[in-house]
This record gives structure tokens, C-alpha cells and sequence, in this order.
């Protein structure tokens, strides 16, 4: 089993910062609390998306159900899936009363809003009105959104920083491409700490599939057409190896100012869970699990 929580001794700076307090995203699907709780320890840090089709009360109702194993879970707070003000504060209240400490606020790719919170920052200035004491992340863009120019979500960034904590990457497969858009957020005057979203091990046309749908572009090209470059463990197997190495000096380098690994498990807990051992015992990670 894992845990978000270990103590590490590692030879080596960037892979103290790079593999310590690791999160792990699942989608609130059927039999997904089992697995959690089969290959992570209590006091890992999970993460619960929110789908445009079912609306927030999965991701509420895993995450209540999560905290209550004893994980950290930060559930995803869609604003389009939000109806309004008064639905949100019995939201705020309902995750605080779970023993809910954290959240994760993005727009939502619904076409239109369920209620008056068009974009994440609408969402966020209203939790502000309300008032709550958790601690906040906002989404991150390495590659263009489909429906939002790459300049208007960077200024976003800048415009959500007051209300927020850090900043979580979406999916890329191209360490140059990520860094790139790090160096162009830190141009423009974002200074939240950024966590690399980094997809797990999983089948390449799987991640195809995912990357085309959240707009994913030209680093899911890259894999299709040059898998040998990307060394994948077997055929049509993606493995983030790699683009760990390729990341490497980034995190040893402060002005990125990259804050650990968020990691995309697609529900693969088990073939996850097993390759994140070979990433901590590869640095010499040591602790109680």
C-alpha cells in the first residue's frame, strides 16, 4: 500500500521535492472507495474529479466517504456544475463537516453553466463571500484548452491567485512543452507553486482517448508517432519514466517553482500503486508506509 505521507531520504535534492506528498486523481466511479482504500494507506492524498454527465454529488459523495478511511481528499468543484450561492455554501459546509480540509476549483466542461458560476473565478470569489477555510488549488493549462485562448487562461491565473493555494497542471506527455508554459506563467507575474500532472501508467491508445478529449494536443501526437523515443515498458503501454528524467532539473531549479507530482491514476490504483514503489525506491526513498 501507499502513502502520501512518508519520510524520504534521497540522494539527490529535486527527487526529495519531486516524489514527496505524491496525489493521487481518481474519476467517482463504482468500486473505485475499494480500491483506494486496498492500495493506499490512510493519509494519502486523493483527489475525485467531477463529470459534467453526473454532476457533483458523486465526487461529494466519494469524498465524504473517503475522508472517512481517513485519506486527504480534495474533491473537484466544478463552478458550471454549481446551481448557485446558497447551493454552494451547503456544499462548503458539507465537505468542512466530512473533515474535508482542501478543494480543487476548475471551470467545468459542461457547454453552460447549471446556475449563475460561468468560470472558476466566479466560483472562487463567491466562496470568498461566503467565507470557509479550506485550502484551494486551480487548474493549469501546458497545452491549449479547446474552448480558451492560452493568453486568457494564463491571466486567469493571475486573476485566481489571490483566491488560491497552487496550481495543478493538466495532462502533458512533453517535458520541454510543460516547462515552456511554466516559464510563461512565471513571466507574467504567476507565483503560486505548480504541481506537474503527470499521467500514470496506462495503455497508449487509452491516453490517446483522454488527451483528445481534454484537448491534449500536440505532446499525445508526439507519443503516438515516436513510441520508441518515449521508451515504453511494452507495446502500446505508456510508462512516465521518461518524462520524469526530462522534468529532473526542473524541480532542483527554484524558479519554477515545482511543488511535487499530481498524479492522473485513470482507476488504475493497482498498476499504479505498483509503479510508484519502483519511483520512490529508484531515489532511495525511505519511511514507514
Amino acid at each position: 500500500m501507499l502513502t502520501g505521507r512518508r519520510t524520504h531520504r534521497t540522494t539527490s535534492p529535486w527527487a526529495a521535492t519531486m516524489v514527496a506528498e505524491p496525489r493521487f486523481e481518481v474519476i467517482p466511479l463504482r468500486g473505485i472507495a475499494a480500491g483506494v482504500v486496498d492500495h493506499l494507506d490512510p493519509g494519502a492524498t486523493v483527489t475525485v474529479t467531477a463529470s459534467p454527465r453526473h454532476g457533483l454529488q458523486p465526487t461529494l459523495e466519494l469524498a465524504t466517504e473517503l475522508a472517512g478511511h481517513g485519506m486527504n481528499v480534495v474533491p473537484h468543484l466544478a463552478a458550471r456544475l454549481v446551481p448557485g450561492r446558497d447551493e454552494l455554501a451547503g456544499i462548503l459546509t458539507q465537505l468542512e463537516s466530512a473533515g474535508v480540509g482542501e478543494v480543487f476549483v476548475i471551470g467545468g466542461d459542461n457547454a453552460q453553466p447549471v446556475g449563475e458560476f460561468a468560470s472558476s473565478l466566479d466560483l472562487l470569489t463567491a466562496m470568498a463571500g461566503i467565507g470557509h477555510d479550506l485550502t484551494v488549488g486551480v487548474a493549469g493549462y501546458p497545452e491549449p484548452h479547446p474552448g480558451i485562448d492560452d493568453d486568457v487562461l494564463i491571466q486567469a491565473m493571475w486573476d485566481k491567485q489571490a483566491h488560491a493555494a497552487y496550481i495543478v497542471s493538466q495532462i502533458c506527455f512533453d517535458a520541454r512543452t510543460l516547462l515552456a508554459w511554466v516559464r510563461r506563467v512565471r513571466r507574467r507575474g504567476v507565483q503560486l507553486p505548480i504541481r506537474v500532472g503527470l499521467p500514470g501508467p496506462a495503455g497508449t491508445q487509452q491516453l490517446l482517448r483522454i488527451s483528445t478529449r481534454v484537448g491534449v494536443g500536440d505532446s499525445a501526437r508526439m507519443l503516438s508517432k515516436h513510441r520508441g523515443l518515449w521508451r515504453l515498458a511494452q507495446p502500446g503501454q505508456w510508462r512516465p519514466d521518461r518524462l520524469l528524467a526530462d522534468l529532473a532539473p526542473a524541480f532542483a531549479d527554484p524558479d519554477y517553482y515545482l511543488q511535487g507530482l499530481h498524479i492522473y491514476t485513470f482507476n488504475a490504483l493497482d498498476s499504479v500503486s505498483t509503479w510508484w514503489r519502483t519511483v520512490e525506491d529508484r531515489h532511495q526513498c525511505t519511511g514507514a508506509r
